[in-house]
This record gives C-alpha cells, sequence and structure tokens, in this order.
C-alpha cells in the first residue's frame, strides 16, 4: 500500500470513528431521562410521607413519566410510595393495582424485610379500598411476617392495629380487640416512645369493649388512654379520649358525667370545624338532663352552624334532631323544612358518590400531557437522527467512493462491507426503539341502597298530592306525618321487606315465627344483616344510630343463645331457613 492509498484508508477510518463517536452521543440524548430530578423527588417523598403526607403526595405527583425517569428499583418504590402518601392523605387507592408487582418485586429482591412488609401492608390497603377483605387480610398477614423479621416496632404496630381495624369492619369484635391490644404492646416496647400511638389503641379498645357491652372495660382503657394522652400535650388526643368517655357515660345513661366530659373536649378541641358536632352531642344530652336554657342555647347554636358544615353525615344527623325538636314543640311547619332538607341530603350523598374525584381527573391530565410533551420532544429527536445519519452515510458513501480509486480491490471491499454491517447495526437499533404508554383500568363504582328510600317516600307524596290539598289542616298534616315520618305506616319498610323476598322467599314470615323472642327492630336488623348490608347503611334505612343496630346484633346472637361473641348469626339463620323451605 503506497502513501497515498495509507493516507485515504486513515482518512475515512477516522470519518466512520466520528461517525461511530457521534452515533453514541445521539443514542445517549435519545435515552435520556425525561426528568433528570424525579430520583431526588422520590427520595424527598419518602423522608417526609410519614408526617407530612400531604407534601409527599405533591412531590410524587410532580414525577410525570417514573417508568422513563426511574430505574427499576426506584420505580417499584415509587409505587409503594405513591399508595403510601395517598392512603395517608385518605384518598382512593383501589385503582393503584400496579403496587402489587411492587410487593412481588421486593419480596423476590430485596433483602430488606421492613421495605417488603411496606409493600405488603399497602397492597392490603388496595384490597381494603375495593372492599375486598378476604386478599386485604392476606397481604396484612404477609405484611405481619415480613414486619416481624424487621426491627420496625412501630411498623409491627401498624400492621397489628388495620388488622384489627379490619376485623372491626366485619363485626369480628373479639378477634379485633387481640390485635389493637398487640399493637398497644408493640407501641410500648417502642424506641420512639409511641405514646400517642399507644393512646390511641386504647382508645380502639374502648370502643370495642362498648360494642361487646363491657362497660367497665372500656371505662379503664378510655381514662388510661386520657392519661397517656395528656403526658404528651397532644390536645387533639386528649380531645377524641374524653370525647369517647362523654358517649361511653351516655350510653350507661350517666349524662352528667358526659356532659362533664364533652366540656373537656370541647375545651382542648382545636378544630374550628368540628363545633357544629360538639353542638349536635350537647344538644343530645341536654334533651335527656333537662335543663331547657341551655338545650335551647345548643339547639340556636345548631341552627346557626349546620347549613355551614361540609359533613353531610353530620348536617343528616343535625337535622333529624332538629326535625324532632321542632315536632315535639308543635312547630310542624319548620320540623317539615328540615326533614326535608335532611331528604335532599341523603340523595345528594348518593349523587356525590358517583362522581369521579375532580383531583384524579385534574391528575390524571396533567400526568397525560407531560407524557404527550416527552413523546412529542422524542419524535423531534429522532427526526434529528435520521437527517444526521443520511449526512454521514452519504459522507461515508463519498469516502469510500473515493478509497475505491487508490486501495486494492479487497481493501475497499472489506472496508465497504464493514461499514455497511455498522449502518445496518445502527438502524435496527433505531427501529427497535419505541415509546409505549400504559393505560389506567378504570372500575366501575357500586350503585348506593340509600335512594330507595327517598324515591320510595317522593312516589307516595306525589300520588297523595291531591287528597292532602283537599283535607283540613291537622289531617293534613296527620297524613305528611304518615308518609315522611312513617308515623302509623309500615309501607317503608314494607316495601324493603318485600324487596327481600323477593330475593329468599318468605324469609321474613320464617324469621317472625321461628324467632318470636325477637323484636320489630332485632326483626329487621336481621333481615337487613343477612342481605350483607354494612351497619352504616342499615343505620340509615332504619333511621337508628350505629350503635343501636350494633347493639341490636349483639341481642340476637344472645337470643339464638350463641355462645361465642362475634358468632355470624346470618349464616345460621340462612341455614335455618333453607332447611325449612327444602322440608
Amino acid at each position: 500500500m503506497n502513501k497515498v492509498e495509507t493516507f485515504m484508508y486513515c482518512k475515512t477510518h477516522c470519518l466512520l470513528i466520528i461517525l461511530t463517536v457521534m452515533l453514541i452521543g445521539l443514542f445517549g440524548l435519545l435515552s435520556c431521562s425525561p426528568q433528570p430530578e424525579s430520583h431526588a423527588l422520590l427520595t424527598q417523598a419518602q423522608q417526609v410521607v410519614d408526617n407530612h403526607p400531604d407534601s409527599a403526595l405533591q412531590l410524587i405527583d410532580s414525577i410525570f413519566y417514573p417508568e422513563k425517569s426511574l430505574n427499576e428499583k426506584d420505580y417499584m418504590s415509587y409505587l409503594v410510595t405513591r399508595v403510601q402518601a395517598r392512603y395517608k392523605n385518605y384518598t382512593d387507592v383501589s385503582n393503584d393495582t400496579l403496587i402489587f408487582t411492587a410487593y412481588n418485586y421486593f419480596k423476590l429482591n430485596s433483602k430488606n424485610p421492613a421495605q417488603t412488609a411496606i409493600a405488603a401492608f399497602y397492597s392490603g390497603c388496595v384490597y381494603r379500598d375495593q372492599h375486598n377483605f378476604d386478599k386485604a387480610m392476606l397481604f396484612y398477614k404477609d405484611a405481619e411476617i415480613f414486619a416481624a423479621e424487621s426491627s420496625d416496632i412501630d411498623l409491627q404496630g401498624l400492621v397489628q392495629y388495620n388488622m384489627a381495624d379490619l376485623l372491626a369492619d366485619q363485626d369480628l369484635y373479639n378477634e379485633a380487640l387481640s390485635h389493637y391490644k398487640k399493637a398497644e404492646n408493640l407501641y410500648a416496647q417502642s424506641p420512639e416512645k409511641a405514646t400517642e400511638k399507644r393512646a390511641r389503641c386504647l382508645s380502639a379498645t374502648g370502643r370495642i369493649y362498648l360494642l361487646l357491652g363491657e362497660q367497665d372495660n372500656a371505662f379503664e382503657d378510655f381514662h388510661k388512654g386520657l392519661e397517656l394522652a395528656r403526658s404528651t400535650n397532644n390536645n387533639e388526643l386528649q380531645s377524641l379520649l374524653a370525647q369517647n368517655l362523654s358517649i361511653a357515660y351516655s350510653e350507661v345513661a350517666q349524662y352528667k358525667e358526659g356532659i362533664t366530659y364533652l366540656h373537656q373536649s370541647f375545651y382542648l378541641n382545636e378544630d374550628s370545624t368540628a363545633l357544629p358536632l360538639y353542638y349536635l352531642n350537647f344538644s343530645k344530652l341536654y334533651a335527656h338532663t333537662g335543663p331547657t336554657d341551655s338545650l335551647s342555647f345548643y339547639i340556636d347554636k345548631l341552627r346557626q352552624t349546620v347549613d355551614g358544615s361540609n359533613d353531610p353525615y353530620f348536617r343528616v344527623s343535625a337535622y333529624n334532631l332538629l326535625a324532632l325538636h321542632e315536632k315535639t314543640n308543635e312547630n310542624y311547619d319548620i320540623a317539615f323544612d328540615y326533614q326535608q332538607k335532611k331528604i335532599e341530603l341523603i340523595e345528594e350523598i348518593g349523587s356525590r358518590r358517583l362522581e369521579k374525584s375532580v383531583y384524579e381527573v385534574q391528575q390524571k391530565y396533567d400526568y397525560v400531557k407531560q407524557q404527550t410533551r416527552y413523546n412529542h420532544l422524542l419524535l423531534q429527536r429522532q427526526s434529528i437522527i435520521i437527517i444526521l445519519l443520511s449526512f454521514f452515510l452519504l459522507a461515508s458513501l463519498l469516502s469510500v467512493f473515493l478509497l475505491r480509486q487508490v486501495v486494492q480491490q479487497k481493501n475497499k471491499l472489506l472496508s465497504l462491507q464493514g461499514t455497511i454491517q455498522i449502518l445496518n447495526k445502527t438502524a435496527k437499533d433505531l427501529q427497535k426503539r419505541k415509546s409505549t404508554v400504559s393505560g389506567h383500568e378504570k372500575q366501575l363504582r357500586e350503585t348506593l341502597l340509600w335512594k330507595f328510600n327517598i324515591l320510595h317516600k317522593s312516589s307516595i307524596l306525589k300520588s297523595e298530592l291531591d287528597q292532602i290539598e283537599k283535607m283540613d289542616v291537622k289531617k293534613a298534616i296527620r297524613k305528611f306525618e304518615q308518609i315522611v315520618y312513617g308515623k302509623n305506616s309500615g309501607s317503608q319498610w314494607d316495601s324493603l321487606e318485600e324487596t327481600i323476598d323477593e330475593l329468599y322467599p318468605g324469609l321474613s314470615h320464617f324469621i317472625k315465627n321461628a324467632y318470636p323472642q325477637f323484636t320489630d327492630t332485632e326483626i329487621k336488623v336481621s333481615l337487613l344483616s343477612i342481605s350483607r348490608l354494612p351497619n352504616k347503611e342499615i343505620a340509615l334505612l332504619l333511621n337508628q344510630s350505629v350503635y343501636t343496630v350494633s347493639m341490636a346484633r349483639t341481642h340476637i346472637r344472645q337470643k339464638m343463645e350463641l355462645q361465642e361473641p362475634g358468632a355470624d348469626f346470618c349464616l345460621i339463620l340462612k341455614q335455618s331457613y333453607e332447611k325449612n323451605r327444602s322440608s
């Protein structure tokens, strides 16, 4: 090879080297993170999620393309932290099913049992929001196992407390009590001196004891919890325990003591939005003790504040109390107005639960918008790379053409083949780089049962309107009471009973004959419980408190002579009913 050939050969190789370096740089530009600060945002969110979950959620939501911006491990941590922040902010997490992938990842790859326990725990929280309580408990049990392998006592207490909550929601009070006590014992061993968490556990055990009818144990735990709360100088926690004691004393008809502790709770309360609830509770207590001036004072306070409350469930209860108060004082027009507000609010509650969260919609819009922006930028980069590739391809071909004039045929062919191989590989690699955007599954929300009561009474009022207009005032009022208040009218319950009997023919008749010792309320509670309605919905349909429904369920078990507390009397009633039908 002469000097000219050597010079041209070296020049061509230099061009190929330059081309390769530029391609590597362009590929690096193409594959760079769309949000380099995402790792720092995730770290900050993890640091504040326990004490400031609202700030953590803002940091998490500012990561707009996590699957591209984070490596695999960080992305899995992001999925867990996102559910953790949303759950602590009382946001529905039922659609955050990607956390199951994160749990499987940490279960197989992580050597940190606490990290795996947290992933399992919040996976259970997702199932809990989906009302899939069996799977929620399975994941809580997994979290319990991994947490026990760690040295994190507070995490173990958190798992036990939430297992207790889940059991209490299923009316398994004895089992729930056991886990609440385990949580309290764990917090007592915590190096962080988790006094506040112990006090909250004692508040929970006290409530369970009340539901089990063990008032002495309830008072003991409430007083112990209040003593711990006072040692922390946490006014909010002291207020909660004092309010629990007020409820406990009112349940045993010791209304003066109930008023005393409610006043303590009131003075410790720092949340102005809770004032209407205090006015409601004071009104209920003074209605039993007799001082009409105090009752009138709190009734007036309740009237002034009820419409400004943002809690629809509180307003339903308040309107109901005000309607009953005005009815007792024979102020029927005012009572009618409050009852009408109550009815309209119940219907509004049903409508709201069917609507999507505005926050969720906005977050989804921002997320898609940021991804679209990134995809547009990615397309621009690809266009630039194609143009540059074309330019360098032309330059390479020109160099090969010059080399062919001065270099032997064999060297030219080898050089050309090498160039073609490099370009072919580059083209194939470019074609493989595509961006996909995963979609989000949507779930339908469950329809509501309480609207049945509204539609039923509305239809009756419309059908009776002409007759009411022709009656004198007293008869019209009595007729209205029969429809709205249900006085001397079984139409509302009859309709519910007919609906249940359509599903279980003759069930109501069977229960009334088989258990004549049941009261009317207990018959109704048993029928609605067999239909698997939660206590809150049963209470609303029967216009009773949740506590009254819970006590009715306890009395049913006692009258059925079920020895085990919390036994599933619904299953026993169904089996007896089916056996009776088959015979």
